[in-house]
């Protein structure tokens, strides 16, 4: 069995950007379909909280959010590299930007145009998760106004591939691909979405040959098979450079994302680095865990 477990859902569009870094580096994974708004208690289980999709469990290792899940999949997994063409910090420089300002007025226009159609549970979800009321009336006519910010994105990409390179870095698929990726196929999966793709003729030939590159080995597993796994595994902290302005080491803290999302993780501080935060973790039933955050986008609070 593949030590790697995926916690996702087939429409979540981060999921989609690591379903294809899992092809693009050969791999067998076991998909955990989780619930699309809370409650999510097998998945809360083992992230000690974290709501947002997807999550990657190795052991009893759980890492959050898909720039740290891309990362790590690199480290163990280094051929093909993500990073082969445009190096390191050009590749997540570039996804920072998909992340924000390429993915948040695609998916607002999506919902936008089919605001009617949203069901009423996940509005109240999204609610709660970023703290403000949605309305659908806002909501929709929003829609067409964020085509003035998703338009000369989408030019951006088209011109990126201007000089003949088949791929956004060049000569091999790297990871600003995958996430650039995932928002132009939330846009591609509804009929007025793909529309706004029509003029971008190089694009969308450079869309046909990432989504060629396909999901690696995809192996169905129960979220309680999940927790078993993380149960019976062994944790084992890495040694790394110590970031001393924030909490101690050994402390209990309080890790919030950027946007203040609800439900902090809370846990003893093991790692404080420049690439990443981890707190240990310790519940019934899932034993003692280690959930890893990216360093970028996360704090962590002493308590």
């Amino acid at each position: 069995m593949s030590d790697l477990i995926f916690h996702h859902f087939d429409p979540s569009p981060y999921s989609e950007k690591v379903r294809l870094i899992f092809g693009l580096k050969g791999l067998t994974w076991n998909s955990v379909q989780i619930p699309r708004i809370m409650p999510k208690p097998d998945f809360t289980a083992l992230t000690g909280g974290y709501r947002r999709t997807p999550a990657l469990q190795i052991g009893a290792d759980i890492y959050c959010d898909t720039q740290l899940i891309a990362a790590e999949l690199e480290k163990r997994h280094p051929a093909p590299s993500l990073f082969e063409c445009g190096g390191f910090g050009v590749n997540m420089a570039l996804s920072a930007w998909t992340d924000r300002m390429l993915f948040r007025p695609c998916v607002r226009y999506v919902f936008g145009t089919y605001a009617d159609n949203l069901p009423t549970e996940l509005l109240e979800d999204r609610e709660k998760m970023s703290g403000r009321d949605l309305d659908v009336d806002a909501i929709k006519a929003s829609a067409v106004p964020l085509l003035s910010q998703v338009h000369p994105q989408l030019q951006w990409i088209e011109d990126m591939l201007e000089d003949g390179r088949e791929y956004l870095n060049g000569k091999a698929p790297s990871l600003v691909d995958f996430s650039v990726f995932h928002c132009v196929w939330f846009l591609n999966n509804v009929p007025k979405g793909a529309e706004q793709l029509e003029p971008y003729t190089k694009m969308k030939a450079w869309f046909e040959r990432v989504n060629s590159i396909g999901h690696g080995t995809r192996v169905e597993m129960d979220s309680k098979v999940a927790i078993d796994v993380a149960k019976d595994a062994d944790i084992t902290v890495e040694k790394s450079d110590y970031i001393g302005s924030g909490p101690a080491l050994g402390c209990q803290v309080s890790v919030l994302n950027e946007e203040n999302v609800p439900d902090p993780v809370v846990g003893e501080l093991v790692i404080s680095s420049t690439k990443e935060i981890v707190v240990k973790r310790q519940s019934k039933e899932t034993g003692d865990t280690l959930v890893h955050f990216p360093r970028i986008g996360y704090y962590a609070t002493a308590l």
